[in-house]
């Protein structure tokens, strides 16, 4: 008998109510060639891009995996490390990588960069969110007395590889996907500490900020026009379940059970959208004090679920690019797990809030590594969404006490579809005149999408020279 063959897109449908149900399906064997290592019909697997950000930068002395020289000042703008390359067994995680240690051969730890787009100084926050998720300096905007107010002056890297995947026939559900954990957002300095992602100078794209509303955009056919209150989203499962029966006499063993495995997935994960508190919806300002629980965030169970569902959402291709906002740029984020109970901002500019600061970076690394984790613990053809994922880490200062644009907290996660190396540290230099530009390591992975590409960013961040010790 022939094998039997299906399309990529295929879906599961049913009808319920007066609505269609339809659920995206992960990559099956009978979606593969006989090797799991492209699809039947001769392409290539989809590569997944995420831009990982959070807000006001680390402790160096802290994130740095290299032992600090003799005389180095924690809170200085330039301590001084060993350079070069260290593979493998060689480098160790520092404390606050620590949470990265299950997934470090699949991690690239990149120091002693500069960011040249913030080269001028301008504006500590700005520069570093602008330079290091765009490549390119920021535009100033008129603002009141005694503050300030900026823009992005071109596209961040997410968007520039959804255009390249576009001009490439890739066309998915959504072209990209937007979310945020921390509601603690600023809005007063202008769109470059709101939001991370933009297409140019005017459009930027907010982060969602609820769980549920991510759920809905990638599951919006799931809910009846009867219940526009999202109740019923749980009849989506019983309508499709005789189109998955029809479909589990047609494929192996293998897939059948990658199908149970699916389809449950999908009703665990609404139940923990369900089990959120009301406290997940975007608040109408990030001063207003929400419906917290006893005036907490529950970040991490928030960076949870959205975990899961990017997962699902890279499984299923309904998109291939997303951004990740753990905390805003300065922001009011106050990491009350910690111990801390006052806004992070405020305390990286104490001497005193620094052991707070650290922590904080410990329990975002933390997040990060549940994320890290859910991709590799997701299989697709002859590996997993870590493997086929480039994944940029990156925050909008050095240390916050400093406001620097020199040696960036900057990682590279995930294989990248066979072109990234990992289980690398890579330090530039401890000189900022002499370190290589941040906007190389984007440059690098936009080649992952694009192999024809050859510059990224423009003005003072401008790179047509990619960091090609994290190329395969």
């Amino acid at each position: 008998m022939s094998r039997f063959i299906m399309n990529r897109r295929t879906v599961l449908r049913g009808a319920f109510g007066a609505g269609i149900a339809a659920l995206g399906l992960p990559v099956l064997e009978a979606m593969l060639n006989s090797h799991g290592t492209a699809l039947a019909g001769g392409g290539p697997l989809p590569v997944r891009f995420m831009s990982w950000f959070w807000g006001n930068g680390v402790r160096l002395d802290q994130w740095v995996p290299s032992a600090a020289l003799a005389g180095n000042n924690p809170d200085g703008d330039n301590p001084r490390f060993k350079t070069g390359l260290t593979e493998g067994d060689a480098w160790q995680l520092s404390a606050e990588l620590q949470p990265l240690l299950l997934v470090k051969d699949r991690l690239s730890v990149l120091s002693g960069f500069y960011n040249r787009a913030g080269s001028a100084g301008r504006r500590g926050h700005h520069d570093g969110s602008a330079g290091c998720l765009s490549g390119t300096p920021f535009i100033a905007l008129d603002a009141a007395e005694g503050s300030y107010s900026s823009k992005f002056g071109g596209p961040t890297l997410d968007q520039v590889i959804v255009n390249r995947l576009q001009a490439q026939g890739v066309n998915t559900y959504m072209p990209s996907l937007h979310v945020g954990v921390s509601k603690r957002l600023t809005q007063g300095e202008g769109p470059s500490l709101w939001h991370i992602s933009h297409k140019g100078p005017d459009e930027p794209i907010a982060s969602v900020l609820s769980p549920q509303t991510v759920y809905d955009q990638l599951f919006s056919n799931f809910v009846p026009p009867t219940d526009p209150s999202g109740k019923l989203r749980s009849d989506m499962l019983d309508a499709i379940a005789n189109d998955a029966k029809r479909l589990k006499l047609r494929v192996g063993k293998a897939d059948q059970l990658r199908l149970d495995a699916h389809i449950a997935s999908v009703a665990q994960l609404r139940q923990q959208v369900a089990a959120l508190p009301p406290i997940c919806t975007a608040p109408p300002a990030p001063t207003q004090t929400n419906d917290d629980v006893d005036g907490k965030e529950p970040l991490e169970e928030v960076a949870h679920v959205m975990a899961d569902l990017v997962a699902v959402a890279f499984s299923c291709d309904s998109t291939r690019v997303a951004t990740w906002q753990q905390s805003g740029s300065v922001g009011g984020t106050v990491y009350w797990m910690t111990g801390a109970t006052t806004e992070e901002h405020g305390l990286s500019h104490e001497p005193g809030g620094q052991a707070l600061i650290h922590a904080a970076v410990v329990f975002n690394m933390k997040c990060l590594g549940y994320l890290l984790e859910r991709l590799r613990a997701t299989p697709e053809g002859d590996s997993n969404l870590l493997e086929r994922s480039a994944i940029t880490v990156v925050s909008d200062a050095a240390q916050g006490i400093t406001h620097s644009n020199f040696d960036m907290p900057f990682l590279v996660a995930g294989g990248g579809g066979g072109r990234l190396k990992s289980n690398l540290h890579y330090r530039s230099s401890n000189d900022r005149n002499q370190a290589k530009n941040t906007s190389d390591i984007l440059l690098s992975v936009l080649q992952c999408f694009d192999e024809g590409a050859t510059e990224v960013g423009a003005g003072a961040g401008y790179s047509n020279t990619p960091l090609n010790v994290i190329k395969a």
